[in-house]
C-alpha cells in the first residue's frame, strides 16, 4: 500500500496553482492557445485579470467569459475572478465615479491656526479655495498641551471666538470627500459604499454565470485592496502623522462617539498632535477603523461568495509594514483578510533577492526592507492560515511577478521553496500576458507568445507547486512559538517590528506563527485556550509566547500575560516589560514571572528549555525549516536559501526518507543534512533500508567544445556554430545579447565500464538539459546540475548539453534597472562521477 507521500511522487495531486491570465481584449485564437499552454504546463485553474478589458462587465467582457468558460470545460480547467476592471481593487468598475459619488470615501481632515490673545472676536474663514466638498465639523481650542471644546459662533462660512491670553491654537476639523489619491474609489468603512463593488462586479458575473458558480467559476479575487486615504509614498502612513487625512464615515463616527462619550470632539486632535492621551485615542481610533474594514470590506465580500456558492480569496499590500498602517494598507493584516477563504500575500518587483536576508535593496523607486521580505511576508500568510478557522489552513501567494526578464526558473523555484517552508500551500504566478511580445507591463510573462526560451521547462515547476502545495495542506503544521503581532504596539507608541524576532528564530530553525491581540479579545473566533500544555489557537499549540518590546498593551494581553503564572507557560519578552495600557487607565499588572530577554540571547533561552522541533549541530543561519503531519506521516522540509554556499550538517534523532519532489529522487536519511544551494528536500520520518553514496570525480570533460545556438522561436534547430576551449559567459563575446539556448557537444572516451554514474555540471545559466548518445537525462532548473546515468559502457560517447538563458540579455525593462545580470552558457567544469 503507498503512503501519500508516494502518491505524490507518483502523480496523484491535486491543483495548487492558479496563474493570473490577462484579458486586454485579445482574439478567441489567442485565449484558447494561451489556456492550452497553461493545461500543458500542470495548470489546472486560471485567474483572469482585466488588464484592463475594454469591456469589462460589458458585451465584450461576457462574450471572451462565456468562450474561456467552454474551453476550460473541454481542457477541464477551472476559473478565478479578478474583482474590478483594474487592480486594486475599490474601483468598482468606475460606478462610485458614476453612479453613485454619494458613496465616494470620506476623510476626516483637520487644520492648526495659532492666535497670540487676548483676542476678543477672532475669526476663522472656513472655506478651502482647493477643496470645495470640505465640510465643518468642529472646533477645538489647544493651549500649554491642554485640549477644550471650542466656544465659537458660526455663520455660513466662519466661527467666531474669544481667544485666551497667550499663545493658542484651534484645531479645526473638516470632513472631505478629496484625499488627493484614488478618491472615486469606495469608502472601506462604510457597507454601503463596498456593496457598490458588489453591485458593480460580483452580481453581474452571477446573474450571467449562475450556473457556473462553484463548477467552472471557484471565486473572486481582491488585489491589493486598501484604505487609500493618502498614497504614502514614503510608508508612514502611520497614525499620528501630523496633516495626514484618516479614512471616515457615519459608522465610524458613531462607534467613536460611544467609545469617548463626553470627551469625544475634545480627543479628536489627539489623532494628530502629540498629548499623554494620544495613545488610547489613536489606538481606539485604530481598532474601529480596521474592525469596519473587516466588517464592510471583506467579511462582506466573503459572506456574499460563499452565499453564492464560490470562495473570496486575495491579499493586501503588505509591504514597508503597510500591513499594520493605512495609506494604501488595510490597517491590520488579520482583520483585512478575515472574510477571505484563503490567507494570501504577495511578492513583487525584486523584493526578495536570493542571499541577502537583511539592509535594504534598491528597486529604482526606493527601497525595500529585505528583513522584512525573509522573515514577515510569507509567515503572516501562513499564520492567518493556521489560527482563522475560515482558512482551513490554506494560504496563497502571489508570486514571480513584475521581477524583470533576469528573473528566470531558477530564481522562481527559489522563491517557491522560500514560501512553502515558511507555510504557503497555493500560488498565484504572475503572470501570463496574452498582449504582443514584448508586453512591458510588469515582466516576466511565462509564454510570451513563444518567446520565452524558458517555457519549455515551465510545467515542471508548475508540477512541483502541486505536489508540495497537496503535500503540505489538510494536516498539522508544528511551530514552537507564537510571536505577537506589533499592529496595536505601533499604532500607540515605541515597538519592535516583528521582523527582529523572526529573523532570530528562522536563523535557528525554531518555527513559529504571528498572532494577533484578536486571538485574547475574541476567543470564541479563534477557540483561543490556556492550560497545563500550553497556548492553543484553533487547534495548534505554542509551546511558547514571544512578545517584542511595546509600550503599550491592552487589557486583554495583559490579562493573558497574568495568567500564564498559573501554568508556568513560558512568555517571553524582549528588552523590556510593557509600562502602559492603551484601552484603560489601570497600571500594567504585576509581571514579574515574565522572561525578560535580549534579542540575541532569545535561542540560547529556548534551546536551554528544550523549547524547539529539531536542532542542528551547528549553526546553520541560512537553513530553513517547516514540520507538517498529514495521514500519519511526519515531513520536515528543508531549504538552503543560499545561492553559493552549500550546508553540511547534522540533526541529532532525525531519521528517514529524503526526496527531492522536484526531481524525485529518493534515498536514505540518517541525520546527516546535506544541502547544496537552491537545494530543497522532504524528509519523511522512519526507518529507510536504502542507503546512498556519495560519487566523486571520475573524468573531467575538459578541451574542445563545439557549441551552437537556436532562439525559442528555432529551437531545436541550432546555427552558428563555434567552438570553445574553457568555459565562459557566452554572452560577452561568442554570442552577444543572444537569448535562447547553447548547445554544447562533444565525444569522450569512457576507459571503463561504469553503472549508476553521475553527470557533474559545475555551474551554468541557467537551465541545463543534457543528451548522452541521444538519449535524453533530463534537465535542472536550479543547481546542482547533476543527471543519473544508470549505465556507462567502455568507449566513445557523444554528450551533448543545452543550456537556456533569460531574456534580459535581450528585452531590457523597467524592473531589471537595478539587478544584475548573469552569465549565459557551461561556467565550471563538467565531470563524469562514479
Amino acid at each position: 500500500m503507498e503512503n501519500y507521500y508516494q502518491k505524490v511522487m507518483n502523480g496523484t495531486y491535486q491543483n495548487h496553482v492558479l496563474p493570473f491570465l490577462w484579458q486586454k481584449g485579445e482574439s478567441k485564437e489567442i485565449i484558447e492557445e494561451y489556456l492550452i499552454k497553461m493545461k500543458e504546463s500542470d495548470i489546472h485553474e486560471v485567474c483572469l485579470e482585466s488588464r484592463p478589458h475594454p469591456e469589462f462587465c460589458e458585451e465584450g467582457w461576457w462574450n471572451d467569459l462565456a468562450f474561456i468558460i467552454e474551453k476550460c470545460k473541454e481542457l477541464d480547467m477551472k476559473i478565478w475572478l479578478l474583482d474590478d476592471s483594474h487592480f486594486p481593487t475599490g474601483y468598482a468598475n468606475g460606478w462610485i465615479k458614476e453612479k453613485y459619488p454619494q458613496y465616494r470615501k470620506t476623510v476626516l481632515t483637520h487644520r492648526i491656526f495659532d492666535i497670540i490673545g487676548p483676542q476678543k472676536q477672532a475669526s476663522i474663514y472656513l472655506k478651502n479655495m482647493f477643496d470645495p466638498t470640505e465640510i465643518f465639523y468642529d472646533a477645538v481650542w489647544i493651549q500649554d498641551n491642554e485640549v477644550k471644546h471650542l466656544s465659537y459662533t458660526k455663520d455660513e462660512d466662519t466661527i467666531y471666538f474669544d481667544a485666551p491670553k497667550g499663545h493658542s491654537q484651534i484645531c479645526v476639523i473638516f470632513t472631505s470627500r478629496q484625499s488627493g489619491f484614488r478618491d472615486e474609489y469606495i469608502n472601506m468603512v462604510d457597507k454601503n459604499s463596498c456593496n457598490v463593488l458588489i453591485q458593480a462586479v460580483y452580481e453581474p458575473h452571477y446573474e450571467h454565470f449562475k450556473e457556473e458558480f462553484g463548477k467552472t467559476i471557484l471565486g473572486f479575487f481582491s488585489d491589493e485592496p486598501g484604505f487609500m486615504n493618502e498614497k504614502g509614498i514614503n510608508a508612514d502612513s502611520i497614525i499620528g502623522k501630523e496633516n495626514m487625512v484618516l479614512p471616515w464615515s457615519k459608522e465610524l463616527e458613531r462607534r467613536l462617539k460611544d467609545a469617548f462619550k463626553e470627551d469625544y470632539i475634545t480627543l479628536l486632535p489627539l489623532l494628530w498632535m502629540e498629548h499623554k492621551d494620544a495613545a488610547c485615542v489613536r489606538h481606539t481610533y485604530m481598532d474601529i477603523a480596521t474592525t469596519l474594514y473587516k466588517e464592510c470590506f471583506d467579511e462582506n465580500l466573503g459572506t456574499w461568495c460563499r452565499e453564492h456558492g464560490v470562495m473570496h480569496i486575495g491579499h493586501v499590500i503588505e509591504d514597508k509594514d503597510s500591513h499594520a498602517r493605512l495609506g494604501v494598507g488595510a490597517g491590520h493584516y488579520f482583520r483585512a483578510l478575515a472574510g477571505q477563504d484563503m490567507a494570501g500575500v504577495d511578492i513583487v518587483i525584486n523584493q526578495l533577492v536570493p542571499g541577502m536576508d537583511e539592509g535594504y535593496h534598491s528597486y529604482g523607486r526606493g527601497k525595500w526592507d529585505i528583513e522584512f521580505f525573509n522573515y514577515v511576508l510569507a509567515k503572516l500568510g501562513s499564520s492567518l492560515a493556521h489560527i482563522d478557522p475560515v482558512k482551513k489552513g490554506r494560504c496563497m501567494a502571489e508570486v514571480f511577478g513584475a521581477f524583470g526578464w533576469h528573473e528566470g526558473l531558477k530564481e522562481m523555484k527559489w522563491i517557491a521553496d522560500h514560501f512553502l517552508v515558511r507555510g504557503v500551500n497555493y500560488f498565484v504566478p504572475h503572470a501570463f500576458s496574452q498582449a504582443e511580445f514584448p508586453d512591458i507591463d510588469c515582466p516576466p510573462h511565462f509564454y510570451a507568445h513563444g518567446y520565452n526560451p524558458q517555457f519549455r521547462f515551465f510545467g515542471s515547476l508548475m508540477r512541483y507547486l502541486n505536489q508540495m502545495g497537496s503535500l503540505l495542506s489538510e494536516g498539522t503544521t508544528h511551530p514552537t512559538a507564537a510571536i505577537l503581532y506589533h499592529a496595536d504596539g505601533e499604532w500607540c507608541g515605541n515597538y519592535m517590528p516583528i521582523q527582529k524576532v523572526a529573523k532570530e528564530l528562522s536563523r535557528h530553525q525554531i518555527d513559529f506563527d504571528f498572532v494577533p491581540v484578536d486571538i485574547f479579545t475574541d476567543k470564541t473566533r479563534y477557540h483561543t485556550v490556556l492550560d497545563e500544555v500550553g497556548l492553543h489557537v484553533n487547534g495548534i499549540t505554542y509551546a511558547c509566547f514571544i512578545m517584542p518590546y511595546q509600550e503599550y498593551i491592552g487589557k486583554a494581553l495583559n490579562e493573558f500575560l497574568n495568567q500564564t503564572k498559573n501554568y508556568q507557560y513560558p512568555v517571553y519578552v524582549i528588552a523590556q516589560l510593557p509600562a502602559y495600557m492603551y484601552d484603560c487607565k489601570e497600571p500594567v499588572m504585576e509581571l514579574n514571572h515574565i522572561h525578560v530577554v535580549k534579542l540575541d540571547e532569545l535561542c540560547e533561552k529556548l534551546h536551554k528549555e528544550n523549547l524547539y522541533d529539531i536542532k542542528t549541530e551547528t549553526y546553520e543561519p541560512w537553513l530553513r525549516f517547516y514540520h507538517y503531519t498529514k495521514n500519519g506521516e511526519e515531513y520536515y522540509m528543508f531549504v538552503n536559501e543560499h545561492p553559493k554556499l552549500n550546508i553540511q550538517t547534522k540533526i541529532p534523532g532525525l531519521k528517514g526518507r529524503q526526496i527531492d519532489f522536484y526531481t524525485n529522487e529518493s534515498k536514505a536519511f540518517d541525520e546527516t543534512l546535506s544541502l547544496p544551494s537552491y537545494g530543497s528536500i522532504i524528509i519523511v520520518e522512519g526507518q529507510s533500508d536504502k542507503t546512498y553514496m556519495d560519487k566523486h570525480s571520475y573524468k573531467v570533460l575538459d578541451g574542445t567544445w563545439k557549441i551552437s545556438y537556436a532562439s525559442s522561436k528555432q529551437y531545436p534547430i541550432f546555427t552558428d556554430e563555434k567552438e570553445i576551449t574553457e568555459s565562459r559567459d557566452v554572452s560577452k563575446t561568442l554570442y552577444p545579447y543572444k537569448c535562447g539556448t547553447f548547445r554544447y557537444e562533444k565525444d569522450f572516451i569512457c576507459e571503463e565500464e561504469l553503472d549508476d554514474a553521475l553527470l557533474y555540471i559545475e555551474d551554468a545559466y541557467e537551465t541545463v538539459q543534457v543528451f548522452l548518445d541521444q538519449k535524453d537525462l533530463g534537465y535542472r532548473i536550479t543547481p546542482p546540475y547533476q543527471f543519473p546515468i544508470e549505465a556507462l559502457s567502455e568507449g566513445i560517447h557523444h554528450l551533448a548539453i543545452e543550456v537556456t538563458n533569460t531574456l534580459d540579455k535581450e528585452i531590457h525593462d523597467m524592473f531589471s534597472l537595478t539587478e544584475t545580470q548573469e552569465p549565459s552558457g557551461i561556467i565550471g567544469t563538467v565531470e563524469i562521477r562514479k
